[in-house]
């Protein structure tokens, strides 16, 4: 097929062609990065959280009554509950802890080597747990030790604490060197924390960042007043029948109070529901923007086979055959889309600039980029599919009636 003809069709309609450049120019560029973003939000959700999601459950009571005051009170009943609950058959562990891991949110702090500038603090995540929390949480204990009894503390107030920390919480205070020991500043250099284990992994949703990453657990039998929390990690294939046995064990202890059950994996749908709703709209913004792109195409081209009907049934009735005819409009779209595609791609490239460095969004791969374009070309195409038939279908004796 000669191409000549196409360019001096399109240099004939030039506002026309231009505004669908530019048309299919502006979804190239937002639909790449609505998927980066989208592939972006579900790698975020996806990614290993270093705990056995599968078989935890979460337990938050609500206590009421004025025994909940008393401080020993609430000690000796965590005590007992956490007993209880590690006595249910199936449960393969249980620990007081807070707050509950995946939620989302929860207690930050700053830290820093002992004796280091303020330069040096990097933001944390803080549980409190008591000293099953490794086993419980499923984490992997990589250096040091677990926690023990002898590191609860047994009064309120400044004190130095043995704290576990996860390898990435280690290396952003000392890069490359063990941690075991080491002392850090969490706000009082007179009561420095001591490193005692180090833990491969463990993730929490907390706004993005390396600092859902650099995690702080401190031994802790955690009961405010007003709640209490508890994970019950369940043998493999026992979580259901844990869960119904949760209620009854733990009124068994104490009455007086409302007890929630959950599942880690619906605190986690919880956690990462900005993620979800972002990834929602995103995909919704994408599918918008494509079928306007494809109205768009599938209008031009309607309109240029009205206006071209006396050249097509010239084109025909010199010989031209009807896959001839379809094939001219077919290139000429691919031009059209090509053209706007490649602006598209300088747009799409700078604006993702913007959105890793300002945002921390998600990086256009050449994969990515390569399907995005392959989508809007095949979506073009199937836009122009329908007007060129039917200029292909044109009969040369009908078109020339209208001369």
């Amino acid at each position: 097929m000669e191409i000549g003809p196409i360019f001096r069709a399109m240099a004939r309609n030039k506002t026309k062609v231009a505004l669908l450049v530019l048309e299919i120019a502006v979804t190239t560029a937002i639909v790449l990065n609505c998927m980066a973003l989208i592939l972006e939000q579900r790698a975020r959700i996806g990614r290993p959280s270093g705990i056995d999601e599968a078989n935890l459950l979460s337990v938050m009571i609500r206590p009421w009554g004025a025994d909940y005051e008393d401080g020993d009170f609430r000690k000796d009943l965590v005590l007992r509950d956490v007993a209880a609950l590690a006595a249910i058959p199936g449960v393969a562990a249980a620990s007081a802890i807070s707050p509950t891991p995946l939620q989302g949110g929860g207690s930050s702090s700053q830290f820093k080597p002992l004796g280091a500038p303020d330069s040096a603090k990097v933001r944390a995540p803080v549980y409190r747990a008591d000293p099953r929390v490794i086993e419980t949480l499923g984490l992997e204990l990589v250096e040091g030790r677990a926690l023990e009894e002898s590191d609860v503390p047994v009064q309120d107030g400044p004190q130095i604490l043995n704290c576990l920390v996860t390898r990435d919480f280690a290396e952003a205070l000392w890069p490359g060197e063990s941690p075991i020991g080491k002392l850090i500043d969490s706000g009082s250099d007179q009561y420095p924390d001591v490193v005692v284990g180090v833990i491969a992994r463990m993730v929490t949703p907390y706004g993005g960042g390396p600092m859902e990453s650099r995690i702080v657990i401190y031994p802790s039998r955690p009961a405010a007043p007003s709640f209490m929390s508890y994970l019950v990690r369940a043998a493999p294939g026992e979580r259901d029948r844990v869960f119904a046995a949760l209620d009854e064990a733990l009124l068994a202890t104490q009455a007086e109070r409302q007890i929630t059950v959950r599942t880690l994996e619906e605190i986690k749908g919880g956690g990462y529901s900005l993620e979800v709703f972002l990834a929602k709209v995103l995909a919704i913004l994408m599918f918008l923007l494509l079928a306007v792109t494809a109205l768009g195409i599938f209008g031009t081209t309607s309109f240029s086979v009205a206006q071209r009907t006396k050249q097509i049934g010239t084109r025909r009735a010199l010989g031209a055959s009807r896959a001839e005819i379809l094939r001219h409009f077919l290139v000429e779209n691919t031009l059209i889309a090509a053209m706007g595609m490649a602006l598209g791609l300088i747009g799409a490239f700078a604006l993702n600039v913007v959105l890793v460095t300002q945002f921390e969004g998600g990086k256009l791969s050449a994969a990515l980029t390569l399907a995005g374009v392959l989508l809007i070309w095949a979506i073009g195409v199937a836009a122009t599919i329908v007007p060129a038939r039917k200029a292909s279908r044109l009969s040369p004796a009908l078109a020339t009636r209208t001369v």
